[in-house]
């Protein structure tokens, strides 16, 4: 026993030692909640003799599944993790299920559709009741219906509740939708939890089995649990409430898919005898940050209390940096970066870069190109690398080049208009055996399908506008003649993302918009195909890691920069007239902060270039919520001391300029117009360039 609590403080081995009855473990960030909870486990198995077999561990990630099992057989010194019941809610109800599914009519040997089977599933339901699927995206069907069963709605009381052309469509689908699957023997991966609900619920028998089976139960990330998931935790407890939950009601952040916060809130109504334990020791971070991160989330109403504190120093101060722009802003973040590797043993892995929303890693990546520094993007992928930019680069890139087979390939489909793929591997034979391209074929054929024909007809549309107007508002025509604006504000919040991507890309394409335009199309791909290009570096390398805030719970880093940190943008604009969204902005803010071990960077823009239009906002209200002395604030002229690890800058570049390109080697620069040069070079000629973009080194 002794072993088992030593590496304990009071309030965990006080946690650990609770064995009977409901336990809620308030567990502020960086406390050590999942000690807690593998030690607990030990404890019971160790200590107090219970059979591994007689516990169920649950929480949310394979990673942290087994992370748990991992610590837990250490501890134990138990060799085969076969023992324990760990994993997360998903995987137990798939294992229940398939001992147990033959009392809901399936077979034991049931599909688990991954979502593309979904995808075909909704769409052979939406083919049944003639439901145009260019009108109705089938992936915001599948958001919704996945939405309802998290919920524990069927698709007969959904059917009850709709209102609204779209969800009284959804409606009519779910029903035929669910008998495909039936029929088929298979479940998505939501019904896998509300099947395991409907199980318990319809057939005590069973449910009294899995309650003698599983005398302790343990969840993880209690927070962040669903309707479905909250339902099947009290079920399975109900009988002898040993339950054991852990979470942070501040770190909720996940309400988007689902998560309701007020399940840990509201445990001690569920279980008014529960043992309350608060983690409030902070092994991560220094006093500084711990006090500047609740100095926030002490504005919310809805939240537990408690006061996080630590044995490190008071440390640094949270540093508070006004960006010129979003250019600025990557310049200093590289920058700040060099200054604190040069003063310490720090490495790139020790450095992270945040932001709310996908959009704005686009500026810093760049700023990070053209400096040479190797970063990674967790969480995501690349901002040039998002399907929405490389369906938008496959349109200009036809218009630039009509016989770009490749590009017609990945977009003639996009949005949905019936081309399915024997139809286009037919198309592809065809231009093939006439020895012309796809689209060359497709604008003679004699007696094309109506989808070909309005194919063609849209891109011609698009080949005249493509003529006459700037190159940003070029990437507006595309977005509505095509209709794919209008599938992607179909698909909910995951849609409105994606469209912000692109207007970001529409950031980019505005650089451009002082050449004319077939000139300034021409030069944009080819500066961004060069990105692609050198973005190759090997992601097991030394890099500075980049991630939205919500990627990064349950992380931590030494040095953490929160970039974009203005009112409409972090707290994001939908979420200012409600005040739940809000509180919700004000706990990601929370996890932001909470990331970093030694030091914090909050950074704004004066003004800044996003979604494709320049923004002027005002700092982010969670910056006026620290107080004065937990702050410094650094001078933008500031910045201009730091070491530079890049050798140029491009506001320095000018006519007569030797440089050096990443890929055309040496050249002159002949002249510069905005952000685009005219360089000649030695072997590769005259090429313009775009010289916020293109890694170029100045020559003496």
């Amino acid at each position: 026993m002794l072993d088992i609590l030593r590496e304990l403080n009071k309030e965990q081995i006080e946690a650990v030692k609770q064995i009977n009855g409901p336990v809620l473990v308030l567990a502020g960030a960086g406390s050590g909640k999942t000690k807690a909870l593998t030690h607990r486990i030990a404890y019971l198995v160790k200590q107090k003799k219970v059979a591994p077999s007689n516990i169920l561990a649950i929480t949310f990630t394979n990673k942290a599944a087994e992370e748990i099992k991992d610590r837990v057989l250490k501890i134990t010194g138990k060799r085969n993790s076969k023992d324990f019941n760990i994993s997360t809610f998903h995987s137990f109800c798939a294992r229940l299920l398939r001992r147990e599914a033959g009392k809901l009519g399936y077979s034991l040997s049931f599909s688990i559709l991954d979502a593309d089977d979904q995808l075909t599933a909704i769409k052979q339901a939406m083919e049944q009741l003639n439901i145009d699927p260019k009108r109705t995206v089938p992936e915001a069907v599948r958001a919704h219906i996945s939405s309802a069963k998290n919920e524990l709605v069927g698709a007969k009381e959904y059917s009850s509740k709709s209102s609204g052309t779209f969800q009284r469509t959804v409606a009519r689908i779910y029903p035929i939708y669910q008998a495909i699957l039936q029929n088929s023997q298979a479940m998505d991966f939501d019904d896998l939890i509300m099947n395991a609900v409907i199980l318990f619920e319809s057939h005590p028998d069973v449910l009294n089995k899995y309650q003698n089976q599983f005398q302790y139960l343990l969840i993880d990330e209690y927070q962040d649990t669903n309707t479905a998931q909250y339902r099947l935790a009290k079920l399975l407890a109900s009988s002898h409430n040993n339950i054991f939950v852990v979470g942070d009601d501040w770190q909720s952040i996940y309400s988007w898919r689902g998560a309701n916060y007020q399940n840990i809130l509201n445990f001690h109504r569920d279980y008014p005898k529960a043992k309350i334990v608060k983690l409030e020791r902070n092994y991560r971070s220094t006093q500084n940050i711990l006090d500047g991160a609740h100095a926030i989330i002490s504005h919310n109403q809805n939240r537990s209390d408690k006061k996080l504190w630590t044995k490190q120093d008071e440390g640094e101060p949270i540093i508070i940096y006004q960006a010129l722009n979003e250019k600025n802003e990557g310049e200093f973040i590289w920058q700040e970066i060099g200054r604190i590797q040069a003063d310490t043993k720090a490495t790139r892995n020790d450095f992270v870069i945040l932001y709310r929303t996908n959009a704005q890693s686009r500026s810093l990546e760049e700023s990070l190109l053209r400096a040479g520094i190797p970063y990674r993007v967790v969480g995501g992928v690349r901002f040039y690398e998002r399907k929405e930019i490389k369906d938008m680069l496959a349109y200009l890139k036809l218009i630039n080049n009509p016989d770009d087979n490749i590009a017609l390939a990945r977009i003639i489909n996009t949005p949905r208009r019936g081309i399915g793929k024997k139809g286009f591997l037919d198309l592809e034979k065809a231009a093939r055996d006439q020895q012309i391209s796809i689209y060359s074929y497709l604008k003679n054929i004699e007696k094309p399908t109506p989808q070909m024909a309005g194919f063609v007809q849209t891109m011609e549309r698009i080949f005249k506008k493509s003529r006459t107007v700037v190159l940003s508002k070029l990437l507006n025509f595309i977005l509505a003649a095509t209709g794919y604006k209008l599938m992607l504000k179909s698909e909910g919040v995951e849609g409105e993302t994606r469209l912000e991507n692109i207007f970001e890309l529409k950031s980019v394409m505005e650089k451009y918009d002082h050449l004319p335009p077939q000139e300034a199309l021409t030069i944009f791909l080819e500066e961004v195909s060069l990105i692609a290009d050198i973005d190759d570096y090997n992601p097991e390398d030394e890099a500075i890691t980049l991630m939205t805030i919500h990627s990064a719970k349950g992380l931590e880093f030494d040095y953490v920069f929160v970039a974009g940190m203005e009112e409409n943008i972090f707290p994001h604009s939908r979420t200012l007239f409600d005040q739940e969204e809000l509180e919700e902005e004000r706990r990601l803010c929370y996890v932001a902060i909470t990331r970093a071990r030694k030091r914090v960077y909050l950074i704004y823009a004066q003004e800044r270039l996003l979604y494709g239009s320049l923004q002027n906002n005002p700092p982010s209200r969670f910056i006026s919520d620290l107080p004065e002395h937990l702050t410094k604030t650094i001078k933008r002229q500031a910045a201009h001391g730091y070491t530079k690890s890049n050798p140029y800058s491009d506001t320095e570049i000018k006519a007569g300029d030797k440089i050096k390109h990443k890929k055309f080697g040496d050249g002159i620069v002949i002249s510069k117009t905005g952000d685009v040069l005219t360089v000649a070079f030695t072997k590769e000629g005259i090429k313009n360039l775009a010289s916020g973009i293109a890694e170029i080194k100045l020559r003496t």
